[in-house]
């Protein structure tokens, strides 16, 4: 009986963070600023093709997915599940964005918008993460490639997002001869203020760790 309560809980929470972070990432998408290191390849990817923005996340997620499971040659429960998860995040992310149509004034309101977004996403990572049910897809491949070269989760983190951002910038040039199509001063922001506000989460909601509050 403790054992479903506990996951009816950690599934409460996993939904909340899936759901106020594609309602974060929405807005900051819809800031025009630029979006987050680890979402510049699906920002490119939509908006350079017919694909909407939910359906370019799950198809990076999907990639993702698969360069884990080559690097790690094992399925476990936690990577299977980022499959269906990849879809579910991307159409709930086009549910949205597809709502969310306004006119942005002038450049506060949209780094307002951006903070906002930030702060929403950020909340929906911390509930994901504490729910220890499944990693996001790019998050997972980060860890997968830090275990590699026994990086520590903080440096594989930063290294992936970086990589994933020169990678994002290069393609965008060659295809669209504008390497800040998708990156600009809303991607740095991001970069700097996403894990400190995470950080700040965890202090604040350490209930939202299901397992570690289940054990006390």
């Amino acid at each position: 009986m403790k054992n479903n309560k506990i996951w009816v809980k950690k599934l409460i929470i996993f939904t909340v963070g899936m759901l106020t972070m594609a309602f974060g990432i929405a807005l900051s998408i819809r800031a025009g600023l630029g979006v987050a290191p680890g979402g510049t390849i699906s920002y490119a990817m939509f908006n350079l093709t017919p694909l909407s923005v939910g359906h370019s996340v799950a198809i990076f997620h999907i990639f993702c997915v698969l360069i884990q499971l080559a690097l790690t040659r094992k399925m476990t429960v936690k990577l299977a599940l980022q499959i269906p998860f990849a879809y579910v995040f991307g159409a709930i992310l086009d549910l949205f964005y597809s709502l969310m149509i306004f006119s942005l004034p002038n450049f506060v309101v949209q780094m307002l918008l951006l903070i906002v977004g930030l702060l929403i996403f950020s909340f929906g990572i911390r509930a994901i993460v504490g729910s220890n049910i499944l990693l996001m897809p790019p998050d997972g491949l980060a860890i997968a490639i830090g275990k590699m070269f026994n990086w520590t989760v903080g440096k594989a983190k930063l290294i992936f997002d970086i990589v994933v951002t020169v990678v994002t910038m290069l393609l965008t040039f060659f295809i669209a001869e504008n390497a800040f199509l998708v990156v600009g001063v809303g991607t740095v922001i991001c970069a700097i203020g996403t894990g400190p506000a995470i950080g700040f989460y965890v202090k604040m909601f350490p209930a939202l760790d299901v397992d570690k509050v289940s054990k006390k």
